[in-house]
């Protein structure tokens, strides 16, 4: 795609994309939530530990953290795979010349690979990250994955949410710089800060054309990805038509979270001064401040006690008010981000508690659950494949074969169905021995009672099931293995009486010849 009015250096890109109202309304969420997730600019890079802002609550970031975990737990599960691949005819061909064993076993290699090199641990601060900004950039390299913040990144999407361009910005030392990029932008010191552009153009073809910049020069690392395996995968919490960035859950709740912060730090100043105890002396009145303030215990001063008196300030009935009011704001984001929710403190959860935790956050965050199957699952179902097997995601980009990745909720259905029919059998096994054990089983149709159960568990029957076809074809080839039995056996009968006889014979030509030699 050209767009000829754009500058000529991907830092004019860079800066042309970027929109600092945005990032200043981003600063504020964070400080309300975890503000090292996306600091202050004057805090943020440079390769300093600069100190962050905070703020006078930690519920923000007790809440966030909760949620980025759980829903991490959910989307990529260490005991199951998080996309499932639904094949053909044509693959399962393909799948059995290169000797793999069954499709399941495939998928999970894949999906095991999200864990190396704490790709995991990226992938959670993802999550807090679009949950607070609504934004991040993955990439996928060398079996690691690397987070973005729009700290970092700019991009532009047309109005339906389409990315066209991304360009990144990250600072290198010189001295990381490959040789022939040194002698490019010419001698500097080893420790000179360079910022580097990276640009990720969407071609009309769909594919994905990476250059980089340093100083305005092209570096010469111009490489072509073809769609479905561009390692910079975008990701959005929520879209909304005619935004240019996506949107977090906590601009749904940022009022709360607003009132939250300013009241908690009106409390701990309010606070602060309520512990403060000070003396309040009549000036007309006759004691000794000096000698009070040197005195310990048990010393004599002179004067007029009724002359000092105590005074502490502050209201407490004002302040337990205050912190009824906090509690309930407190309790509605419980609520809003599942923190109150289905949880348990586990390294492994069952298929049963993935669903469970899925179907909940679908019903809680408004959807959010599928578009993160569509725009992170998805991407890196595709990128995983590859890095498992080339030649298949290859073939099926060029659409040679059909491959059809199925990922949130719809790829724990597998789990799902097994984990309904280990419910609808311990059903059938406490329903069923009451029917027989009481002699009930002449007249009840006992298959009928265990297909009922299996329906109601929500159990697909028909596919676990013979049809009458395969029926008839394994009476049929039962019926001849009978068949071919029996006329077996008689055979085998037919020799064995034969058998008799011959050796019988055999016997009477032995005693004839033995009596000869007599």
């Amino acid at each position: 795609m050209n767009y000829p009015d754009m500058p000529n250096t991907l830092q004019s890109l860079h800066s042309k994309y970027r929109d600092d109202a945005l990032l200043n309304k981003l600063e504020n969420y964070s400080m309300w939530t975890i503000p090292s997730v996306f600091p202050r600019e004057a805090s943020a890079g440079d390769f300093n530990n600069a100190e962050i802002e905070y703020d006078c609550q930690s519920k923000g970031a007790l809440v966030v953290n909760r949620l980025a975990t759980k829903l991490a737990r959910t989307l990529f599960p260490a005991n199951t795979s998080f996309f499932r691949i639904e094949i053909n005819d044509e693959i399962k061909d393909l799948f059995e010349q290169q000797q793999v064993d069954d499709i399941i076993t495939y998928e999970n290699r894949a999906c095991a690979r999200i864990f190396l090199n704490a790709s995991y641990a990226q992938l959670v601060q993802a999550l807090r990250l679009l949950i607070i900004t609504g934004e991040c950039l993955l990439y996928r390299s060398n079996d690691a994955i690397r987070v973005y913040s729009l700290r970092d990144y700019t991009l532009k999407r047309n109005n339906v949410g389409e990315v066209l361009d991304i360009i990144i910005c990250e600072q290198k030392f010189y001295s990381e710089l490959p040789q022939k990029v040194q002698t490019l932008v010419g001698t500097r010191p080893k420790d000179t800060k360079m910022k580097l552009y990276t640009r990720c153009l969407k071609q009309d073809n769909g594919s994905w054309k990476v250059t980089q910049e340093i100083d305005g020069k092209d570096i010469g690392t111009d490489v072509v990805y073809r769609d479905k395996l561009c390692p910079y995968i975008p990701v959005t919490w929520n879209f909304v038509n005619g935004d240019n960035y996506g949107r977090g859950y906590v601009e749904d709740y940022a009022a709360d979270l607003y009132k939250l912060s300013e009241m908690s730090r009106a409390l701990a100043d309010y606070e602060f001064e309520a512990l403060k105890l000070i003396h309040l002396v009549n000036p007309a009145g006759l004691f000794d401040t000096q000698s009070a303030e040197k005195a310990i215990s048990g010393d004599y001063i002179q004067g007029d006690p009724n002359s000092v008196a105590p005074y502490e300030a502050g209201d407490y009935q004002k302040i337990i008010q205050i912190r009824a009011d906090l509690q309930a704001i407190e309790e509605r984001l419980d609520m809003a981000f599942m923190y109150m929710g289905n949880s348990r403190d586990a390294e492994r959860i069952t298929a049963f508690e993935i669903r469970q935790n899925a179907e909940e956050a679908e019903q809680v965050l408004g959807g959010v659950y599928s578009q993160l199957s569509q725009n992170m699952h998805l991407p890196l179902a595709h990128l995983l494949l590859n890095e498992e097997n080339e030649a298949i995601i290859y073939d099926i980009d060029r659409e040679n074969l059909k491959l059809n990745i199925l990922t949130g909720l719809q790829a724990l259905s597998r789990s799902s169905e097994n984990q309904n029919l280990v419910i609808a059998s311990s059903e059938i096994n406490a329903v069923l021995p009451a029917f027989t054990g009481l002699g009930l089983s002449k007249k009840w149709n006992v298959d009928a009672i265990a297909e009922s159960i299996l329906l109601s568990n929500g159990v697909n029957i028909k596919a676990l099931q013979y049809t009458e076809e395969e029926m008839m074809k394994m009476q049929e080839a039962e019926k001849q293995a009978n068949m071919e039995q029996q006329m077996q056996a008689q055979m085998i009968g037919a020799q064995a009486e034969q058998g008799g006889q011959l050796g019988g014979q055999e016997s009477a030509v032995d005693a004839l010849a033995a009596a000869r030699m007599m």
